[in-house]
């Protein structure tokens, strides 16, 4: 990937008071997604397993098109809560979980592929299940997901009319440490270690959201899963290839923390041909939220339209060079 040097991004006081207008009009008090009766669940069959889905739909909403939208690695609904906040009875949104996932079934464990090229033939299986592949709707994806996106793309499996990531991986560099140290035990060994792992992350970190997420995020971790995934995608790595995806593809950052900085994805944007940089800054804690205002903003626009003015604001000028 091309090094490119970047002054350093800041939102203005006009961006700032902008984006504390969306949280505000949007941090309702409404039940979560996974709560009973809020959304539909499904499980759509995929080779050698299932993955849920969990699907809402308004009687009368003010969205245009739907949202096709994934968590990132190893999540549960509870870390996701407040992303469907902001769409509560005002847009239409699938949330679909990868395999990696304690919800997904797999019918031969031994079997199961955890690749990323895996999951994103996955996601094209369920585009298609869920009646998507023909419509006008957004493709959404954070981190781990958004490389799933990012890789199937590439191989085009699948398309989708407006296609967004945030804070997408590229590579699996951060994570190969932990998958040399914990590839060569049982599952039911490291599931033992759990708890002191999450003592070790959490000591270094200062945010207490953060360590609320990333707490959730190790105690509910299926072990023999996350040790596949890992073995599966030591090598996994488009930094190289990512220029040749010729599509418009919507990146958005924000807040940063240990696993996202803020230049690495200014950087994955400019090398795009048409990459686009959305820099959504806000409190830690609002950060799924800010996920969800996005997704329903974009569920506003039809596949014609330009991103929303809401988000327009928050758009950073790449400054490519012209031939």
């Amino acid at each position: 990937m091309e090094s490119i040097i970047t002054k350093e991004i800041s939102l203005s006081k006009e961006q700032e008071e902008k984006m504390d207008q969306l949280i505000s009009e949007h941090n309702q008090e409404v039940p979560f997604y996974y709560e009973e009766g809020v959304c539909e669940i499904i499980f759509i069959p995929i080779e050698n397993g299932e993955l849920r889905v969990f699907h809402h739909k308004p009687k009368n909403p003010e969205s245009k098109r739907p949202v096709l939208f994934l968590p990132g690695f190893g999540t549960s609904p509870w870390s996701w809560r407040h992303f469907s906040t902001p769409m509560h009875e005002k847009a239409e949104y699938y949330i679909l979980e990868s395999l990696e996932k304690s919800s997904s079934i797999t019918h031969k464990r031994r079997k199961a592929k955890m690749s990323i090229d895996q999951l994103a033939k996955d996601l094209a299986e369920a585009i298609q299940y869920l009646g998507l592949a023909e419509k006008d709707f957004v493709l959404f994806g954070s981190s781990f997901s958004g490389g799933i996106i990012l890789a199937g793309l590439l191989e085009e499996y699948f398309d989708a009319p407006t296609i967004a990531v945030h804070d997408p991986i590229r590579n699996w560099q951060v994570q190969k440490k932990l998958t040399y140290i914990f590839a060569p035990f049982p599952p039911f060994i490291v599931n033992v270690f759990k708890s002191l792992l999450a003592k070790i992350v959490l000591a270094r970190m200062k945010n207490q959201s953060a360590k609320e997420r990333y707490l959730d995020f190790i105690k509910n971790a299926t072990v023999w899963k996350w040790r596949k995934a890992g073995i599966h995608n030591l090598k996994f790595d488009i930094s190289a290839e990512l220029s040749t995806i010729n599509k418009e593809i919507l990146f958005f950052h924000g807040p940063k923390d240990k696993y996202h900085e803020d230049e690495e994805f200014v950087q994955y944007a400019k090398n795009l041909p048409k990459g686009r940089y959305i820099y959504m800054k806000s409190a830690p804690e609002f950060r799924e939220l800010v996920v969800g205002i996005s997704s329903l903003e974009l569920s506003k626009i039809t596949r014609d339209e330009n991103i929303p003015k809401s988000l327009a604001v928050f758009e950073v000028d790449l400054e490519r060079k012209k031939d």
